[in-house]
């Protein structure tokens, strides 16, 4: 029997603004426990860890919430196995989209932060909610994502900006949907080449979003004028609606260098490779946080 070295779990914040422009908290009651907790579960095989907070969210409280910056991670030890869990911020959206199961949930309370950070029962918990009432609430997503995995350059003899997707690619196209839902994507804009068209297809689809193609995204219209790329990318975010823009490797690095500005992020440093994002989190212009989103996994066939 394999051992399991770490279990990984996922949670968020959920919170939602009231009369005078204070905040609320959901905390949770699990009878099992007898304890007051933040929403939280593991993740399930297949799943990312938005994806599996943004369900958690839902079971535990019944609210299908927009998701926000990732906040902190914490660690502790259950039966000897390392469990991590990360945590989102989550704004309400729409109450009652679902029930939960009273004997893991048999109440629900909204209450400030102050309130929320002297009722929950773990002090990790508390340490979470201090982060997010330090962080702030409210901002909007604007995802840079790297087209998935297109066929090799050398195996193409046509166009390169007809090159199209590989299996691979496909797969993973089919899959970047549901990743994303947590951000209630608005807007879709992306490059005019192939493989960046068949990323966002399914995408757009299935959130009901006519996508806008621009050239200017394109690696060959970056290489022709940077600066109306740049422009662009900045009307983008100024657009001020939750927005995925798809584009290619070379073209995204100085997109993000545009949008930060002078600032700098922690997942900055990671390598954007086929079907992986940065998540920009703005709010009034500025980006204020940058999530890094690994490629959807698609199992090796045997």
């Amino acid at each position: 029997m394999a051992t399991v070295d770490r279990i990984e779990g996922a949670g968020a914040v959920l919170w939602q603004s009231i009369e005078g422009g204070d905040v609320q908290i959901a905390i949770i009651h699990r009878p099992r426990y007898d304890d007051w907790s933040l929403p939280k579960g593991g993740v399930d095989a297949g799943e990312s860890h938005i994806q599996a907070a943004f369900r958690e969210v839902l079971e535990e409280t019944g609210v299908k919430a927009i998701f926000g910056p990732e906040i902190g991670t914490v660690d502790y030890e259950v039966n000897g196995v390392t469990k991590e869990v990360r945590y989102w911020l989550a704004e309400a959206h729409e109450f009652n989209a679902a029930t939960p199961n009273p004997e893991e949930v048999d109440a629900i309370e909204w209450v400030s932060i102050s309130t929320a950070i002297e009722k929950l029962s773990n002090s990790d918990d508390r340490e979470i909610v201090r982060m997010a009432g330090e962080f702030g609430f409210g901002s909007t997503p604007l995802i840079l994502l790297r087209h998935a995995k297109a066929l090799k350059r050398d195996l193409w003899d046509g166009d390169d900006g007809d090159r199209p997707l590989e299996h691979v690619g496909q797969i993973q196209a089919a899959k970047i949907p549901a990743i994303y839902a947590p951000y209630a994507i608005e807007k879709i804009y992306s490059s005019d080449a192939i493989r960046c068209v068949q990323t966002i297809e399914v995408m757009a689809a299935e959130y009901g979003i006519t996508p806008i193609y621009s050239s200017e995204i394109s690696e060959f219209g970056f290489e022709k004028d940077s600066e109306k790329a740049l422009d662009y990318a900045l009307s983008v975010m100024l657009s001020d609606k939750s927005s995925v823009m798809c584009s290619h490797n070379p073209v995204l690095p100085k997109l993000v260098k545009k949008l930060i500005g002078k600032k700098n992020f922690k997942r900055l440093s990671a390598e954007l490779k086929p079907g992986d994002s940065f998540v920009m989190h703005h709010r009034a212009g500025e980006v204020i946080a940058v999530d890094w989103t690994p490629a959807p996994k698609v199992e090796k066939s045997k």
